[in-house]
C-alpha cells in the first residue's frame, strides 16, 4: 500500500492501549442521516478497554442487542505526549481502521432520557480494530480514503477532508480537555452509511482501495464474556 507500511499487528497493540477516545458526529452527512445537528465543537465520548477486539477471525456480537450498527472510522495511535496546541503530525505514530459498534436502539433510548451513552457504545467487542500502519507523512493520512464492505457490498466510504473537525483540531481539543499520552487511541468519526451487522456477515475494511482487515461477525451466547 503506497505511503503506508505495517507497523504492528493489532493483536500486539491491544494490550498497550491506555484510553479510547471517540468523536461523535464528525461528518455532516452522518449527522444528517440520524437526524442530529452538526456540533459546533468536538463531541467526545469514551469506550472501556474491554471493548477492544481484533478485526480478524470471528468477532462475536453480544446477545440481547437487536440493532447493532457499524461505524467505520480512521483511528489515530498516539505515541508522544500531546498538549494544547499539539498537531497530529507531531504526536500520531500510526493509524488503523476501526468499527465503533453502536447499539442504536439503546442509544436512542438513552439520548431521550439524557443519560450517558456507555451502555450503547462501550459493550464488550464494540471497538474493532485493524492492524496499525505507519505513514510517510501525515499528509498521506489527510488524503486517504477508507471503506467498509459487508457481504461484498460497499456500506461506507469516507475521506478525512469531509470531517467537521480536522485531525489537528481533535488532537488539540482532546489534549486540552482530557489529556493524550502514548498508548491512547482516537476514533475520529464516521461518514454516512451506518447500518446493522448480524451474525454471519462477512466484513472487509479497506484503506486506499486495499483490504487491510477481513473477518466475520458471530454471536456470543452470554453477554459480556471476554475471550
Amino acid at each position: 500500500m503506497e505511503n503506508f507500511t505495517l507497523w504492528r499487528p493489532v493483536q500486539a497493540v491491544l494490550p498497550d492501549v491506555r484510553n479510547i477516545l471517540c468523536v461523535g458526529r464528525n461528518y455532516r452527512d452522518h449527522a444528517s442521516e440520524l437526524g442530529n445537528s452538526v456540533p459546533t465543537e468536538p463531541m467526545i465520548f469514551g469506550k472501556f478497554t474491554h471493548a477492544l477486539a481484533a478485526a480478524a477471525g470471528t468477532v462475536l456480537l453480544p446477545p440481547q442487542r437487536s440493532v447493532v450498527h457499524h461505524e467505520l472510522e480512521i483511528v489515530l495511535y498516539i505515541d508522544k505526549p500531546a498538549a494544547a496546541g499539539s498537531r497530529a503530525e507531531e504526536v500520531v505514530g500510526a493509524i488503523a481502521l476501526g468499527l465503533d459498534l453502536t447499539d442504536r436502539e439503546a442509544q436512542s433510548r438513552l439520548k431521550e432520557k439524557g443519560h450517558p451513552w456507555e451502555f450503547a457504545k462501550s459493550f464488550v467487542r464494540s471497538a474493532i480494530l485493524s492492524d496499525f500502519y505507519r505513514f510517510d507523512t501525515f499528509d498521506d493520512v489527510q488524503r486517504s480514503t477508507f471503506e467498509l464492505l459487508v457481504n461484498g457490498s460497499s456500506r461506507q466510504v469516507g475521506e478525512p477532508r469531509d470531517m467537521v473537525f480536522s485531525f489537528d483540531t481533535l488532537i488539540d481539543y482532546c489534549a486540552r480537555h482530557f489529556g493524550l499520552r502514548p498508548g491512547d487511541i482516537l476514533f475520529t468519526g464516521t461518514p454516512a452509511g451506518v447500518g446493522p451487522l448480524k451474525a454471519g456477515d462477512d466484513v472487509v475494511m479497506r484503506l486506499n482501495g486495499e483490504d487491510i482487515a477481513l473477518f466475520q461477525m458471530g454471536q456470543a451466547n452470554i453477554e459480556g464474556v471476554l475471550e
